[in-house]
């Protein structure tokens, strides 16, 4: 592989939070940080990697709750990308309130993200699936070449992400999952936002949720 992948389990509600480094030029791209981490700091420090952004699935606050503490941290600006149509719901505090507290994200994401959008991490190359369903802005950041998917709470290890929240919709979940991510090549390894990564293959075969 050209990239590194290390995990971070973070958060009351055990989150994954990924550190996703170019091996040949060290940059480094925080997949929905859950919370500030003082280890992912101190990895990013030790092995002089330049974090040159940070990528947000969607916006509930359980994967967004750690941009501000990152961005007080790196001395240099790092971009957060996400797609639009979650930006009411970071404004609102991540859907927070439904938890019964109170969150404050900051200012919203500029780098906007959309459907078929590419972008490089230094040598590598992301594609952007917009795969609403769980929110209406989720998406999936998908490394083709090193059969790698980040998928966030669209699906996980024989299981899926809620839709029964008020910016979700089972109806696009599913369509989401059967023509986003079923339609890639079974060894892509699915890294979700919560539990074990698993892959298209394993999924297509022993979901219950998807037969």
């Amino acid at each position: 592989m050209s990239i590194s992948i290390h995990t971070f389990i973070l958060g009351p509600i055990q989150n994954n939070t990924y550190l996703t480094v170019d091996d040949e030029t060290k940059q480094a791209a925080l997949i929905d940080p859950s919370i500030y981490s003082q280890n992912i700091f101190d990895l990013i420090e030790k092995d002089r990697l330049e974090l040159k952004m940070m990528l947000i699935t969607h916006a509930h606050f359980d994967h967004i709750g750690g941009v501000k503490g990152f961005q007080s941290h790196i001395k240099q600006p790092v971009p957060v990308g996400m797609h639009p149509s979650d930006r009411e719901l970071w404004l609102n505090g991540g859907g927070s309130k439904d938890f019964g507290f109170e969150f404050e994200a900051g200012e919203a994401p500029d780098w906007q993200l959309s459907d078929g959008q590419e972008f490089t991490l230094g040598k590598t190359k992301f594609h952007v699936l917009h795969t609403p369903g769980h929110t209406h802005g989720h998406v999936t950041f998908l490394d083709l070449d090193d059969r790698a998917a980040f998928c966030g709470d669209l699906i996980f290890y024989h299981s899926i992400g809620r839709s029964d929240l008020d910016v979700s919709s089972e109806a696009d979940l599913f369509h989401s999952i059967q023509k986003k991510i079923f339609s890639l090549p079974e060894d892509v390894i699915l890294y979700p936002g919560h539990g074990e990564k698993t892959s298209v293959g394993e999924e297509k075969l022993n979901n219950p949720f998807l037969r």
